[in-house]
């Protein structure tokens, strides 16, 4: 995108830096000076000073603090500044000086208090998950997180780096690309001089509270290996071979010692690999004088695998033996041939000979024994004869072995061996079969229809498991076809418990008399808004004469909770589908009366487009976290408080899986009207309102009429204090009493209007005197940092009054004022506090803005005054880029229409996706539009500018050109409207 960057820390940032005092709890890294302006300037950035100062730097630095050498501020130097921030860093260049030449400048950033906390710390195992062989060594803490889950902090407080010989990164010679906390590690082979980076590994140093979190579960010492022969190998993959069971799968440290206790640094050895991915390899022909020493290693595991082992022990298995290759006690072999007996990722496995005797006592050469593969011993491996016959157990979890709920399918028999045998698959069982087989069954069973055992038929079968049920094929057996089985599933306990009695009612929305009978869940939503849950958990389908579906023997297309009914008049031999209708089963919390909580209102499109578009994807980017992930129920009026029904729309689409939508190329005039949509959500969603409460405010006495604090007043004197849309109201008296405990009839006490007693209402004749709190949206209360814009002052009373409303001001300043301020402060022109001018005010809001009117004060005109806003922290150190002017349209027709997607149709990839600003200002003059004195009927930096020639006093709109503030990372000064 073209354009120029603004750069709105300059006066926010660097100033408000130096002109404030360090705090006690302000942390501050120490002055850094890298640089000095002898070349093409001074480059104090963050790359670089990351790069040579690991550690010393937090990730996302709060603020900048400028000054030159000698400790004058930045802005005493008269010099041209390029760059302060706290992304890039600091950049001024010579060519930009008047004298040719930059002060020479130092920084320091502050961070987050954590970072300055000198609290323990510790640091994590050494990483090596990549070597110099391609384009160089990257150990970048975005992989080594992926590849190292929960091994390293979010924020690592320093790095350190080393060859995986021990060697310092400094000793290398080699070039760095990047050596920082925020980053990780990089090398890159092109940047040196022989062509190939060193081999490292880096460690991160952490809060000691994260090291702390390591469970202290550690595995015995193992020492399966000498060094009289190659080195001292004990990897991981023999000692598991040799101890199977005993290692957990992915340990999250290795410790090595000698076998007589010294450490392995202590050693002076030159270690191959030392980690958890491999084990331990020391190599003799790497050392200088001689051979390794004899070392043991053991590995530190999850805390469960160190937990008393459950006594869940599967039965002993021995299904081959080893008159042919040897003994193959796989765990695929045993799946098959004994279904739902072993768990999904045994713990452990034993392995004895039939006999009973250890496997280690037979001097065997075992191939495999692990909990993955199971267990393989090679005649071809053994030197006197065959393997003995061994039989094998598996430990799991404790509820593999909890008696198993009594949960079980009816018995299913859907197929016979009449053809290419006995097909009882899931995938049929549950097409025919809707609502009566769990997702994930546990278990399978398989009897013959006489209630033979499937073992006993002598049948070779080709599948009977839980993911794809049970197939028996005649072309499989040696002496006929297959018997015919039936089977059944075993689920979990709370598929069977008594279905919570929620069915929607029935629904009949088709009839077969065209294509057939569609009863789908997409019609039924749009056609039953709000009356079907997200996810049903059954179907039901009877005829419309109260038959069951399959008394009917028509062949039915779909019967399931995703897609709904469908039978199709083209599939049936004997003629039509019979006439359908269907019910589903939800959640029981979907049909419980409880307390509804339902969602703010949301407004977020007009049908000046194609329609009016209110969907749940885009109000969930929106508003985050204002809407639950799968609402109950939808509702739907126009912004005026009309229902939808009312209107006589054509609507499109209205459902809690989609949300709204209303075209207008469905209605008849053409144009759909404006609605607003909420939805119903679990009770829960509305309890975890953050707990962000305003001050007590106590701004009325009961002397008067009673004690009036509502919503309104306490707006107008306390502006920027209280949000837009309070979630709760709490009630005390001004000593700290309930509002119960009064006996007073309270006439209103709510989000909507606050709190209102009357005298007149009470038995004594006078209310309590009351204070009044309101609980709001966590983004009112947010405890990241914070920030003011420059105080603005456009107005002055010599007219109507002093209006400095947002919607000016943003026209004036585009870019200058967030989207949502937190607070609104308001002083006269000279500083005086907007109380003490006794002004009656208007306005005083985040929303409107600020209006002093004339004709409101007693001595006919208000005082001059200026105000600011209150954005989060993002905001301050966000820079903006402006694209281009766009002029696309003239106004010689219906008007001036400078639409966003017609522009982004116009000028392609000049626009960025989500553009945060919009300036429009005339296409002569440069007049902004606001001192135009015209009417939009658009205007938004997500939708564009429109301005209509009929809603114009002289009837034509100016020629206006627009353009769009985008987040940007680009470098640049300030851009001054043309």
């Amino acid at each position: 995108m073209k354009g120029v960057c603004i750069t709105l820390i300059a006066v926010l940032l660097i100033g408000s830096s130096q002109q404030t005092k360090t705090k006690d709890k302000e942390c501050w890294t120490p002055w850094f000076d890298r640089d000095n302006p002898s070349a093409t300037g001074d480059w104090e950035t963050l790359i670089d000073l990351h790069k040579e100062n690991p550690g010393k730097i937090c990730g996302n630095p709060l603020k900048i603090q400028v000054q030159t050498i000698a400790g004058d501020s930045m802005t005493s130097t008269g010099d041209r500044i390029l760059q302060a921030d706290t992304t890039t860093g600091f950049i001024c260049r010579n060519e930009d000086q008047k004298c040719g030449k930059c002060e020479d400048y130092r920084v320091r950033f502050q961070c987050p208090e954590s970072f300055c906390k000198a609290g323990p710390r510790c640091w994590t195992s050494w990483f090596n998950r990549d070597n110099p062989s391609e384009d160089g060594d990257q150990e970048t803490l975005i992989e080594l997180w992926k590849e190292y889950p929960g091994k390293i902090c979010t924020n690592p407080l320093n790095i350190e780096v080393q060859t995986t010989s021990g060697d310092s990164m400094a000793s290398t010679g080699d070039t760095i690309a990047r050596a920082d906390t925020a980053v990780g590690f990089v090398c890159k082979n092109k940047d040196q001089k022989d062509g190939k980076c060193k081999d490292y590994h880096v460690r991160f140093q952490c809060f000691k509270s994260f090291c702390d979190k390591a469970p202290k579960c550690w595995t015995q010492w193992f020492d399966r290996d000498n060094p009289s022969a190659t080195g001292d190998w004990e990897t991981l993959k023999d000692l598991r071979k040799e101890n199977p069971g005993k290692i957990c799968g992915k340990p999250l440290k290795i410790q090595v010692q000698t076998t007589a206790g010294g450490t392995m640094a202590s050693t002076g050895d030159k270690i191959h690999i030392a980690d958890t991915s491999t084990g331990f390899v020391c190599r003799n022909k790497d050392q200088k004088k001689g051979n390794c020493k004899d070392y043991r290693v053991r590995f530190q595991c999850p805390k469960m695998f160190c937990k008393p082992a459950p006594k869940c022990w599967t039965p002993w298995f021995d299904r081959d033996n080893p008159s042919a290759t040897g003994d193959w006690e796989t765990l695929k072999d045993l799946r098959k041939e004994n279904p739902g007996k072993i768990c999904g990722n045994p713990l452990k496995i034993q392995v004895r000979t039939t006999a009973g005797g250890t496997m280690a006592s037979t001097g065997d050469k075992i191939h495999i024994a692990d909990t993955s593969t199971g267990f393989v011993c090679r005649n071809k491996d053994q030197t006197g004869g065959n393997c003995k016959d061994y039989r094998v157990r598996f430990q799991c979890p404790a509820r593999f072995c909890k008696p198993a709920p009594k949960c079980w399918t009816p018995w299913f028999d859907r197929d016979n061996p009449s053809a290419t045998g006995d097909w009882e698959t899931l995938k049929d069982l549950r097409k025919e079969n809707p609502g009566k087989i769990c997702g994930n069954p546990l278990k399978i069973q398989v009897r013959t229809t006489a209630g033979g055992t499937m073992a006993s038929t002598g049948d070779k079968i080709h599948k009977a498991d839980t993911s794809t049920g049970f197939v028996c094929r005649n072309k499989d057996q040696t002496g006929g076809n297959c018997k015919d089985y039936r089977v059944r599933f075993q689920c979990p306990a709370r598929f069977c418990k008594p279905a919570p009695k929620c069915w929607t009612p029935w629904f009949d929305r088709d009839n077969p008399s065209a294509t057939g009978d569609w009863e789908t869940l997409k019609d039924l939503r749009k056609e039953n808004p709000g009356k079907i849950c997200g996810n049903p958990l059954k179907i039901q389908v009877r005829t419309t004469a109260g038959g069951t579906m399959a008394s009917t023997g028509d062949k039915i297309h779909k019967a399931d909770t995703a897609t709904g009914f469908v039978c199709r008049n083209k599939d049936q031999t004997g003629g039509n589908c019979k006439d359908y209708r269907v019910r589903f089963q939800c959640p029981e919390m979907f049909c419980k009366p409880g307390p509804k909580c339902w969602t703010p209102w949301f407004d977020r499109d007009n049908p000046s487009g194609s329609g009016d578009w209110e969907t749940l994807k885009d109000l969930w980017k929106e508003y985050p976290g204002k809407i639950c992930n799968s609402p109950f129920d939808i509702q739907v009026q126009t912004t005026s408080g009309d229902s939808m029904a009312s209107t006589g729309d054509t609507i499109a689409r209205v459902d809690t899986s989609t949300g709204f939508v209303c075209k207008n190329k469905d209605q008849k005039d053409g144009k759909c009207k404006d609605y607003r949509v909420r939805f119903q959500c679990p009770k829960s969603f509305c309890d975890k309102a953050p707990k962000c409460w305003t001050q007590w405010f106590d701004r009325d006495n009961p002397s008067a009429t009673g004690d009036w604090e509502t919503l309104k007043d306490l707006r107008k004197e306390y502006p920027g204090k209280i949000c837009d849309n309070p979630i709760h109201i709490h009630v005390q008296t001004v000593d700290g009493g309930h509002m119960a405990s009064t006996g007073d009839k309270i006439y209103k006490a709510d989000t909507s209007t606050g709190f209102v007693c009357e005298n007149k209402d009470q038995a004594d004749g006078k209310c309590e005197d009351y204070r009044v709190r309101f609980q709001c949206p966590s983004s009112f209360c947010p405890m990241g940092p914070r920030c003011w814009t420059p105080w603005f002052d456009r107005d002055n009373p010599s007219g109507t009054g002093d209006w400095e409303t947002l919607e000016y001001l943003r026209g004036e300043n585009p870019g200058k004022i967030c989207h949502n301020p937190l607070q609104i402060d308001v002083q006269t022109k000279f500083g005086g506090s907007m109380d003490s001018t006794g002004d009656v005010i208007t306005v005083a809001d985040t929303e409107s803005g600020f209006i002093c009117k004339n004709s409101d004060q007693k001595c006919g005109k208000c005082k001059d005054y200026r105000v600011r806003f209150q954005c989060s922290g993002n905001f301050c150190t966000q820079r903006v880029c402006w694209t281009k002017w766009f002029d696309r349209d003239n106004p010689s027709g219906k008007g001036d229409f400078e639409y966003l997607p017609y522009l982004r149709k116009a000028y392609p990839k000049e626009i960025c996706k989500v553009p945060l600003y919009i300036d429009v200002v005339t296409t002569d003059t440069n007049m902004p539009f606001i001192a135009t004195g015209q009417i939009s009927s658009v205007f938004s930096p997500t939708q564009g500018f429109a301005c209509r020639n009929t809603e114009q006093k002289g009837g034509m709109c100016l020629d206006y050109k627009v353009r769009f503030g985008c987040p940007c990372t680009c470098e640049g000064i300030i851009q001054h409207r043309e």
